[in-house]
């Protein structure tokens, strides 16, 4: 059977739509067979290069649309004067996501229509997956980057199986997965023998993590990560922002708060603008332990009130000191930057609430009494390779995720955002500690699994030993690299079949 013109169309969005069912929270893993192989026969079924990117393109939309269908949750928050952009621009965004899929597709389509002794159902495949992880990859870069739901995600139900993301990454993994997905279009036992390989990935990842919890590292400093669980409505209210600041306060201060190094608040925890010498510190000290560090999320200023404001991540000592911080760096294009918003400030100021200025990037904070550790603030712990700063002269000991997930309730968004967290704590070989406003707060080990977390919409605290690091792993010193170190053995292993099978010329 055949589809063609709008039925394939069709078929490409149902697919693809299916397919987002097998990202986080559902994990329903046979979802995501169907839309791969789908895929893979809606590719290899079109008779035209024309036919093939705009099904895989349909393919896209519906897999974007659904798997992103949480950011319309932000534009109800109260006073939700823009709710009815909500709805469009999350289509237009899939419609946009949907040109990575398409190109792809259209991309692997003219390959083959140039290379023809690709006659091998096999050669088909691995190339096609090879062209999926390029696309993913250009998706993670370009325009700022959007790396939301990388296939690799549909293992996260299952820690040993992210394992092999310390070897090459959550593209490379996604390289592997789209593989084996598409297996039953290969025979029964190619499909068997992924199985197995599946398992024995499973296994392999299984043994190589310690129990979880076990592998404490002696003196290891206690945190406590605080979820005061604001609502976003509640945050944007100006006569709120001392209930506020009490709330954060009294949860950090909470029973065995002398035995704590270091308390951690969310992102724009702080209900205000905190500059050089701001008022506010001596109250924030309150919440740092003794000897110990507040790590707080907040709006910083510079000296000078045309110097601009950051989204930051403050250290204050229990004196009251500001002893570093880190501004985010990757900001949300229209929600927290707005290109040119110093030039174009007339226009600018109708757009949004204002523009956050741009952090230098990432870099490793060193404070006496903590390990050394790479912040990220929100949304900027989903870019692979982009976590830590390049090279550092001392590698750091363990990340710190702050973020604020009010923005969109008890949607899918929150849970796909915790495990893009877990993926770059098994990448780096890193401990992550997260703290969210409304939830998923979580303490997450070197191997990506979730030691302790506090639900969404749960008030409350984790007071938790900081878990240790693994020893440094191959993506962690070597990143994109090793991606295209697969793509390239992969692609001379289709070349090296083809020319061995190719016939010889009379």
């Amino acid at each position: 059977m055949k589809l063609q013109g709008w039925r394939a169309i069709g078929a490409g969005f149902l697919a693809g739509a299916l397919a987002a069912l097998a990202m986080p929270p559902l994990y329903w893993l046979p979802l995501a067979v169907v839309g791969v192989v789908a895929y893979v026969w809606l590719w290899g079924s079109a008779p035209t290069p024309r036919d093939v990117l705009l099904r895989a393109w349909a393919w896209g939309v519906g897999h974007f649309a659904v798997g992103s269908y949480w950011i319309v949750d932000a534009f109800y928050v109260p006073p939700a004067d823009f709710a009815l952009l909500g709805p469009p621009i999350v289509l237009g965004l899939a419609i946009v996501l949907g040109f990575f899929p398409g190109l792809a597709a259209w991309t692997a389509c003219r390959l083959v229509m140039r290379w023809p002794h690709l006659g091998r159902r096999w050669q088909r495949v691995v190339l096609l997956a090879i062209c999926w992880t390029a696309a993913e990859w250009l998706r993670g870069h370009i325009f700022t980057g959007y790396p939301w739901n990388p296939l690799g995600h549909v293992w996260a139900f299952f820690p040993p199986l992210l394992q092999g993301a310390a070897l090459f990454g959550v593209y490379g993994l996604g390289t592997f997965t789209f593989m084996m997905l598409a297996t039953p279009l290969l025979g029964w036992r190619v499909t068997l023998a992924a199985l197995v390989l599946v398992g024995a990935a499973g296994f392999g990842g299984y043994k190589i993590m310690p129990p979880a919890g076990t592998a404490t590292a002696a003196g290891a400093p206690m945190v406590r990560i605080v979820q005061p669980n604001v609502a976003q409505a509640e945050k944007m209210r100006p006569d709120s922002g001392t209930g506020q600041i009490t709330k954060l306060i009294d949860l950090s201060r909470r029973p065995g708060f002398e035995r704590l190094t270091a308390v951690v608040w969310p992102e724009t925890a702080s209900p205000f603008v905190v500059g050089p010498d701001s008022p506010g510190l001596p109250i924030f000290a309150t919440a740092a332990p003794p000897g110990g560090y507040l790590l707080a999320g907040s709006a910083r200023s510079g000296a000078r009130i045309d110097d601009g404001v950051w989204n930051s991540l403050l250290a204050i000592d229990s004196r009251g000191i500001e002893r570093a911080h880190y501004d985010k760096t990757h900001l949300v294009p229209l929600g927290e930057y707005i290109p040119f918003h110093k030039q174009l400030a007339p226009v600018s100021g109708l757009v949004g609430r204002g523009s956050f200025e741009v952090g230098e990037g990432p870099t490793t904070l060193k404070l006496p009494g903590l390990p050394p550790f790479s912040p990220m603030i929100c949304y900027e712990v989903i870019f692979p390779a982009a976590i830590t700063a390049p090279r550092p002269a001392e590698r750091p000991q363990w990340l710190l995720n702050v973020t604020n997930d009010a923005w969109f309730g008890k949607s899918t968004g929150p849970h796909q955002h915790l495990v893009s967290a877990r993926m770059r704590a098994v990448e780096e070989g890193l401990p992550m500690i997260r703290a969210a406003n409304t939830g998923v707060s979580a303490v997450i080990d070197a191997h990506g699994r979730v030691l302790a977390s506090l639900a969404i919409g749960q008030e409350g605290i984790i007071d938790h030993v900081l878990p240790p690091p693994r020893a440094a792993t191959s993506y962690s010193l070597w990143g994109d690299w090793i991606l295209l170190a697969v793509a390239l053995i992969l692609a001379s292993a289709i070349a090296w079949n083809s020319h061995r099978n190719r016939p010889a010329e009379s």
